[in-house]
């Protein structure tokens, strides 16, 4: 056999090889898309507590539980498709954290650095703790209002897991409305005297409200939309008025900023210049003065906005992730409101 009858043999044989794992990926692509049947739901157990609880049978066969859980596992898939990630599962793939890793990843732009395949329980467990972590900190959701966990998403109760993914898809938008007023049956078993009782739990309210509203604040142009498209000749000024607010501020420490996309980017001159304007030291154990990793200064933009909430400040129209990636017009937002606020301290 001659070298260039050879060389177009291996062509030939990358080239169906190719072909063969893109057929493979659409037909995962196509079981995972086939409705949810009991068979397929595995719905763990949350054993925490005084109590074992488990999803009724009647509630894996309820449509609207099984439509909510269908249309979540889609809008995963779609999300995912450029990492060739698909799931079939929702309580079994997400178990070990990776796809609830490059899911966070991908929406949020999030950095998480342990992505290893974790074999152990111990291991995923850990990773899943990160992930979790990283996922709570985007959502912004107190202890109070989580209501899932390390164990009970790595047990595969199915309760906890749709709770994590309505929660992501609320935050971040999900492109179809979701079944509304969703309640799922459990079984209530009390451990100590095996008593069992029949509870529900509510995972979905009024949908058709809340995809209304984030559309809404989707589209909601504002001042800084106006001052970018139609009026950009006044934008230094704009900028040149807040920057001078900020020193003004940050000069009662020694601190100053002279370029508005870098220097707050990282979070410590709001949060210095959150805790000037309310008279209150921010202890050093919670921010980092000189973060360095991507997690660092999402912390600190997260804790600044959180204060300028207990401030009375409105929620400006921006993410903290969108501060941490320099984006000027999230940044100007976020001035914006402080001076707002803070601007007759300016004399």
């Amino acid at each position: 056999m001659t070298l260039l009858a050879t060389l177009l043999g291996r062509q030939k044989a990358g080239v169906a090889n190719a072909c063969k794992e893109v057929d493979e990926l659409e037909r995962e692509k196509e079981e995972a898309l086939r409705p949810l049947t009991s068979g397929i739901m595995e719905t763990g157990m949350d054993e925490s507590g005084d109590y074992k609880r488990q999803v009724s049978n009647e509630s894996l066969k309820d449509p609207q539980v099984q439509a909510l859980s269908q249309q979540l596992k889609e809008w995963i898939n779609d999300v995912l498709t450029d990492d060739h990630i698909v799931v079939k599962n929702l309580c079994e793939d997400l178990s070990d954290g990776q796809v609830l890793s490059a899911l966070i990843e991908k929406l949020a732009g999030a950095k998480i650095e342990h992505k290893e395949v974790a074999q152990s329980i111990a291991s995923q467990k850990a990773k899943l703790t990160e992930v979790l972590n990283q996922i709570n900190y985007h959502l912004q959701v107190v202890d109070d209002g989580i209501k899932w966990n390390v164990d009970n998403i790595h047990n595969k109760y199915l309760i906890s897991v749709l709770h994590l993914l309505v929660a992501l898809a609320r935050h971040y938008g999900i492109p179809r409305r979701l079944p509304s007023f969703v309640k799922i049956q459990v079984l209530q078993i009390t451990k100590a005297t095996q008593q069992t009782e029949t509870i529900s739990e509510q995972i979905t309210g009024d949908e058709e409200r809340e995809h209304y509203n984030f559309a809404a604040r989707q589209q909601e142009r504002d001042v800084f939309d106006t001052l970018f498209d139609s009026a950009p000749d006044k934008l230094n000024a704009v900028k040149g008025s807040l920057m001078a607010f900020a020193n003004k501020q940050l000069s009662q420490i020694n601190r100053g900023c002279s370029n508005i996309e870098e220097d707050f980017a990282n979070g410590v001159n709001l949060v210095v210049m959150m805790s000037l304007a309310e008279g209150y030291y921010v202890p050093m154990y919670s921010f980092s003065m000189e973060p360095e990793a991507y997690d660092h200064k999402l912390h600190n933009v997260t804790l600044a906005l959180n204060l300028m909430q207990e401030a009375g400040i409105p929620r400006p129209k921006c993410t903290a992730e969108s501060i941490v990636s320099k984006d000027l017009k999230s940044t100007l937002r976020v001035l914006y409101a402080i001076y707002s606020k803070y601007k007759h301290l300016v004399k």
